[in-house]
């Protein structure tokens, strides 16, 4: 049976790929600017792991708070589909904006 590794993979940059892409961020932002793009980088990814915990910390507490207020009632609530829609309808323009006809005829040089 054949083994390949990972550099191997079709569409997975190799050895001299690699090294030809890392000139070229050299030559575009010089050596003394790429630990600030890297530290820059790294700020970035912080602040977007920072915020998708927050967002799936809120997430767990309406559950928890749905679940909760479910077992107090013993009933069980869903949202459809027409519910989900009936909210949306309130806000959609169905009458499309006026559209000013133009001359579309080619005139002749005769």
């Amino acid at each position: 049976m054949m083994g390949l590794s990972l550099l191997q993979i079709p569409g997975i940059p190799g050895g001299p790929e690699v090294l030809i892409i890392l000139v070229i961020i050299v030559l575009l932002f010089g050596a003394n600017k790429i630990p600030q793009l890297a530290g820059a980088l790294g700020q970035a990814r912080g602040e977007f792991d920072k915020g998708r915990q927050e967002i799936e910390e809120e997430l767990d507490e309406m559950q928890e708070s749905n679940v909760e207020g479910d077992s107090d009632t013993g009933e069980t609530t869903t949202t459809t589909e027409a519910d989900a829609t009936d909210t949306q309808t309130d806000t959609v323009d169905h009458n499309p904006p006026e559209v000013e006809e133009r001359n579309t005829e080619v005139e002749s040089n005769q």
